[in-house]
């Protein structure tokens, strides 16, 4: 769908404005009789406020209210007819009655849809050569309670905008990619602008978090943004659109503007407020027949003999239940907290009857905004408040933000100089996120891939710590000793071995513009962004693990100094001229802190660096950068048909060589608004552009890149030592260099009922920058080069609709679709393939040449010329002697599916959305079949056996293949085989698709009408619900988005992955 820059209320309250001020209201000079009336609009019934009524032939006239309704008292009694007018609307004119109706049509063509370009810059999307998308910044608001990311709320609504993020991980990463994937090594985020500020986005998360090898995914910054200061956002996808913005644009720029305050609403105060349920909806499906250990020991206590399962062993194949009696770890730990006085109790040896869905609780969120806010004719502004408190659905887990924003501009009484300013304070405070991947404390992973399927969550809470403040676990080193083995208690774990981390953020702006002519406006700009982000992680005393307390502090500041001169003129009418000259001087620095306890904490729940057994660890940096730039924009129209838009960056970068550090981006884009000439002849024709583009932008890189630096790594006595970096650096480097070409196509029809939009593109970015592996002999372990070719193509559809409308109901469709083509064409003379990173087990994400970007590399299946599975003599899956290209990381196509229903007040939005063509490697799944965990480890085979049955009595598993003489396969494999070769055998066993289909959100609301004269002006209420089911060839186990703990490169691996998590809700929104 079209989101209008100027929505159609603001539209309305203009005109009324407007019209008070041209038109006035009672200028009669006759008074001969009284016309009442009431205007409505044809597209939706709804009344037309500040629709002009004017008596034909005479200056009589007057406007609509609120409600539409208008009365006319001296109407002369010859007139014959009233000229109903409003602006997008047709002029309508009807007989003199006492009583009238008006219906006014849309009119297309008579106001032009406005969006939000590089810089800042508001202009026609007729005149515009590339693609941009808007989104109202309601989109963000409909499922807020949802939503810890806000970013995801723009999930499956913008063709070309990929946003995959797990629903399981409060506040954690979104991977954001516009087009693909462009640099081999480096950053691949779009660049985020908020008011002309452009603000960090990325994230910090450790290597390991990345690779599915465990710590905190703390998310990307960019989750920073409050959806209720959003007016709207607009995407420009490709360098066309954003070369403007030189080297920090190669990804794409989402622009946001916020809100401000708005002209005839007086004081204007609004009050959001909802309150969500966050619930765990999928989970992997688990053996309920088997419990854990290899089966009994027989054990005496006091004289007495008992059933031990052998709890040492974190896997499950254990004895079938049937009710056997047993000691468990819970009769042994109350026996010994006890003083172990006469005999430990029993159990019974069942399916727990509180399982792993049993330990997640229903999260709560809470959130409200109230804003104030007014405009006059010299001066507007807004003041906003918005607290969110999320109690997430791990226990003693939570997350709250507090965000306080001010918009303010002020012009002086000739109209021509204007002061401005917008800033945002944002804190938010977190506890208790989950580790991820194989973490020694992420509970997923002991619930899903080591540990016994026999335990019960409520004995588990009950009893993870003891009477003297030591843990208690199942997983006993022995029946006579509680050592934990492999495993914590997960409560103790939640409880006990928990991070916090807290963040401070002020980003904004503060400006003026003076107008020198008429059509000529100077504008400066200092914007600012300033955050300071610190995180606590800590490990008990008594943990399974060695305890540990660690602290990082990391803040950085980034100031934008813009100045820019604008002209814009018009000549003959059929001629216009729009230019933009300016330049910007960016610097950076970034400063990071980091302690930890060596050798363990001495003294138990105190967390302090001191506290720890050995002198504590600790390392710092600082790094700066700095870029200056300029910049110009020109823009040539002829008769609202012809566009001819053209610009020019420079950029001069601290981060590359002295003296070679200038690099310039041009682009070039023309339109062809070919509807202007068939609006006469082809009335059914609304709009039609076609558009044409080619811009170069480029990628620059991190400091410290091009000179040699040192780093401590012992001590001589008290003396440090100091040694060179492990990395060549290069002192020719050069920036990554993208050249992008674009074609498109926008039509819409019957009166903008039925649109699309349809673009081609093409890019490649080459000078690559990649730290290459090179010989221990130099020296050096890797060395910084310029080389490699790395392609996207792709296409994007829009499409639009409105099937039915009438004066109460409305049903409107938009559907986008997205298919990029990746491939990297290039490396480095010699090498063919370039490793990102290791999973924790069996395989790397990496990049091939002349594949696409980001495969997962492990041993596959061996195949014989019919392409049959070759099955061992021992009935397992043969595998490769090396790893091959087993699956791509990122989807072929992407795409979601709106249909929004209006009924009178009513409203129901639904949300689809799909991802098909990626794959990731489950270690989960791989784990979680070896210890005999997961739903297949106890199945039933061909024979409508469990396969835990023995061989003998049909049980085991026949793999489907052949033996290497080509022969059938017949070897039957027992269970615990079947499993363990999950691990042994193939990877590509382990590696699954990530295709899904998901009903994203539900939204349904009902706007309570209200006239402008109650002190409530407004009153709606709204449910919502969001990541509500998900259909695909292998979600079984997992939501393949899952996977995502990162913003970063290193995509495609499972860990341990997070619940996923539905949530539900309701929204109230008042305005007085």
């Amino acid at each position: 769908m079209k989101f209008n820059f100027i929505s159609e209320f603001m539209k309305r309250k203009l005109m009324l404005l407007l019209t008070c001020l041209f038109v006035g209201i009672g200028l009669v000079t006759a008074q001969n009789q009284k016309v009442t009336g009431v205007v409505i609009s044809e597209e939706d019934g709804q009344p037309v406020v500040g629709a002009s009524i004017l008596v034909k032939g005479t200056t009589v006239g007057t406007i609509s209210d609120i409600d539409g309704n208008f009365t006319l008292f001296n109407v002369p009694g010859s007139a014959k007819s009233l000229v109903v007018s409003f602006i997008g609307m047709k002029s309508a004119e009807v007989a003199v009655k006492p009583t009238v109706k008006v219906v006014l049509a849309s009119d297309a063509q008579v106001v032009d849809e406005v969006v939000v370009t590089a810089l800042g810059i508001s202009r026609q999307k007729k005149a515009l050569g590339y693609a941009v998308s808007e989104i109202s910044g309601d989109e963000m608001l409909k499922a807020r309670g949802g939503v810890s990311n806000p970013v995801n709320s723009l999930q499956g609504k913008i063709a070309g905008l990929q946003i995959q993020g797990g629903s399981g991980s409060m506040g954690g990463s979104s991977k954001i990619i516009i087009r693909g994937v462009k640099s081999i090594s480096g950053n691949n985020q779009p660049l985020f602008v908020i008011d002309g500020v452009p603000i960090e986005g990325t994230d910090y998360n450790s290597t390991d978090t990345q690779r599915g090898a465990g710590g905190y995914d703390y998310g990307n910054l960019v989750q920073d943004l409050n959806p209720d200061d959003i007016e709207n956002i607009s995407v420009l996808k490709g360098p066309n659109a954003s070369a403007l913005y030189g080297s920090r644009a190669t990804n794409g720029v989402v622009m946001i503007t916020t809100k401000k305050g708005k002209k005839g609403d007086g004081y204007g105060v609004t009050f959001n407020s909802s309150i969500g349920l966050e619930v765990v909806n999928k989970l992997p499906k688990m053996q309920k027949l088997y419990g854990g250990g290899y089966g009994f020991d027989n054990v005496t206590i006091n004289g007495k003999n008992y059933l031990y399962p052998d709890m040492a062993t974190d896997e499950s194949w254990g004895d079938k239940y049937e009710g056997q009696t047993f000691v468990s770890w819970l009769d042994l730990a109350k026996w010994e907290d006890g003083g172990k006085v006469g005999n430990p109790t029993t159990s019974k040896w069942n399916a727990p009857k509180h399982d792993i869905d049993d330990f997640f609780e229903t999260g709560v969120s809470f959130t409200n905004n109230i804003a104030v806010s007014q405009a006059t004719d010299r001066a507007n502004a807004r003041i906003s408040y918005t607290n969110s408190d999320l109690t997430g659905y791990m226990p003693n887990s939570s997350l709250t933000k507090n965000i306080f924003n001010v918009a303010a501009s002020t012009i002086s009484a000739d109209k021509r100089l204007e002061v401005f300013t917008n800033v945002t304070y944002f804190n938010s405070r977190a506890k208790g996120r989950s580790e991820t991947g194989y973490g020694d404390n992420n509970v997923m992973q002991k619930f899903i891939q080591w540990g016994h399927r026999e335990l019960d969550m409520k004995e588990l809470k009950s009893m993870y710590i003891n009477s003297i403040g030591h843990q208690v676990t199942w997983n006993r080193a022995g029946w006579d000793d509680a050592t934990p083995m492999y495993s914590n208690n997960p409560y103790w774990s939640r409880y006990m071995n928990y991070e916090n981390d807290s963040r401070n953020r002020i980003y904004g702006n503060v400006g003026l513009s003076y107008k020198i002519l008429d059509n000529l406006k100077f504008q400066y700009k200092a914007n600012v962004d300033f955050f300071v982000d610190k995180q606590y992680e800590r490990n008990a005393v008594y943990s399974q693990e060695q305890s540990r307390y660690s602290e990082m502090s990391r803040q950085q500041v980034e100031t934008n100094h813009e100045f820019m001169l604008s002209y814009n003129t018009r000549i003959m009418n059929d001629f216009s001229f729009d230019a933009n000259v300016g330049s910007n001087f960016m610097n950076r620095r970034y400063e990071y802190v980091h302690g930890e306890t060596d050798g363990g904490l001495a003294i138990p729940l105190f967390y302090n660096l001191k506290n720890s057994v050995n002198p504590a660890k600790s390392d710092n940096y600082l790094r700066k950068k700095s870029i200056s730039s300029v910049f110009a924009n020109a823009t040539f129209g002829y008769k609202s048909t012809y566009y001819l838009d053209m610009s020019l960056r420079n950029d001069w970068s601290s981060t590359l060589p002295n003296g070679n550090n200038s690099y310039m981006y041009p682009s070039v884009t023309g339109s062809f608004v070919f509807s202007e000439l068939l609006k006469d002849k082809t009335p059914w024709i609304s709009f039609g552009k076609l558009r044409l583009g080619y811009a170069q932008v480029g990628n620059d890189t991190d400091p410290y890149q091009v000179i040699d630096t040192y780093s401590q790594y012992t001590n001589i006595t008290s003396t440090p030592g100091y040694i060179l970096s492990t990395t060549l650096k290069n002192s020719s480097l050069k920036p990554e260099s993208t050249n992008s070409y674009e074609a498109g196509l926008e039509m819409s029809f019957l009166n903008n009922r039925l649109g699309f939009e349809a673009t081609v593109y093409s890019s490649e970015t080459k000078n690559q920058i990649i730290p290459l592996s090179i010989t221990g002999t130099s020296g050096y372990n890797y060395k910084v080069v310029n080389s490699g070719l790395m392609s996207n193509k792709g296409i994007e559809l829009s499409l639009h609709g409105t099937p039915v409308k009438t004066a109460n109901f409305s049903w409107e469709s938009s559907l986008a679709l997205a298919s990029n083509k990746n491939k990297v064409k290039k490396l480095v003379d010699g090498v063919t393939y370039y490793k990102l990173a290791s999973a924790p087990f069996k395989v790397e994400i990496g990049a091939i040449e002349g594949k696409e970007y980001g495969v997962i590399m492990g041993t596959d299946f061996v195949y014989d010329d019919k392409g049959n599975k070759v099955i061992n003599a021992d009935g397992t899956y043969a595998s490769t002697s090396g790893n091959q290209n087993i699956g791509k990381v990122y989807p072929d196509f992407t795409g979601g599916w709106t249909n929004t229903f209006h009924y009178k007040n009513f409203d129901l939005s639904v949300l689809l959305d799909f991802s098909k063509g990626g794959h990731f490697f489950s270690t989960s799944y791989m784990w979680g079949m070896y210890s005999g965990m997961l739903e297949e480890t106890a199945a039933l085979n061909e024979k409508g056996v469990n396969i835990r049955e023995s061989i003998a009595k049909g049980g085991g598993v026949l793999l489907k293949g052949v033996l290497a003489d080509g022969s059938v396969n017949t070897n039957r494999i027992d269970a615990e085989t079947y499993g363990v070769q999950c691990y042994t055998g193939p990877a590509a066993q382990d590696v699954f698709k990530s295709d899904y289909l998901k009903l994203r959100e539900i939204n349904i609301g009902y706007t309570i009408p209200l006239k402008k004269s109650y002190f409530i002006k407004s009153f709606r209420v709204a449910a919502y619900g969001r990541n509500l089911a998900v259909w695909g060839p292998d979600v079984k186990h997992f939501d393949p988005e899952a996977a995502v703990t990162s913003s970063g490169n290193i995509q495609g691996v499972e860990g341990g992955a997070l619940p996923s998590v539905a949530n539900y809700g309701l929204n109230f929104s008042l305005k007085f």
